[in-house]
């Protein structure tokens, strides 16, 4: 019987204003790209597409935690989270949840379990 194998694979860039303006930043991805498609044909893979999506840091309050380092959005600062994006879903591999507990920003693995946003809480 075959069957096919569908992968996701996240990654995140920082970029400015200004290389999404000027163009830029697509000359940036389409390298990428290139060099991605290339990378999968060794492995006999094929690209299905891909798709990349700007999100304002400041905007939605995203940071590193503190302890481990990984992306998130402070839902102290910002509440509502991305919860109204249609990305949302896949966004939560990348950056995840996140707020202060004793002066310091953490995500919602390192928070713990009794904090409002505390992976199991």
């Amino acid at each position: 019987m075959k069957h096919i194998a569908i992968r996701k694979m996240f990654s995140y860039f920082y970029t400015t204003s200004e290389e999404i303006d000027t163009g830029e930043f697509d000359d940036k991805l389409y390298e990428l790209n290139k060099e991605i498609k290339k990378l999968l044909s060794k492995y006999g893979l094929q690209s299905a597409g891909d798709c990349t999506s700007f999100y304002g840091m400041k905007k939605y309050s995203i940071t590193h935690c503190d302890k481990c380092g990984h992306l998130m959005a402070d839902r102290d600062l910002n509440p509502i989270g991305f919860s109204s994006n249609e990305l949302a879903e896949d966004i939560e591999y990348v950056i995840y949840n996140g707020g202060q507990h004793e002066g310091k920003t953490l995500c919602e693995n390192c928070l713990p379990l009794t904090h409002r946003w505390g992976l199991h809480s």
